[in-house]
């Protein structure tokens, strides 16, 4: 998938910002889970957007709280790596989905 975002030049900056907020999101799912509050408040979720709580909760049943955690490390020491030119963008990515998304 991600070499198909690439093809179609999809920028991978932009492919990491959106999978930071995503897994972010899942990150506060398994918190708000964990403490038994309201999933759709803890993201903000208007009334249309309900429905996704179903997959959200879902997605993050997939991940322990620790994994969701080191992703999001990952990826903001990605950003940071990529942006002071120590680490290749797309490099960094493909490791850390083949790392924790496999």
């Amino acid at each position: 998938m991600l070499q198909q975002l690439i093809y179609q030049k999809e920028p991978i900056p932009k492919i990491i910002i959106t999978l930071y907020n995503h897994f972010k999101k899942l990150f506060f799912v398994k918190l708000a889970l964990q403490e038994k509050k309201d999933v759709a408040s803890v993201l903000n979720l208007k009334p249309n957007q309900t429905f996704l709580i179903g997959k959200y909760k879902t997605q993050a049943g997939y991940f322990k709280e620790k994994e969701l955690r080191n992703i999001l490390e990952e990826l903001a020491k990605l950003d940071v790596g990529y942006k002071t030119g120590s680490i290749d963008e797309e490099i960094g990515l493909e490791a850390i989905l083949c790392l924790y998304c496999s």
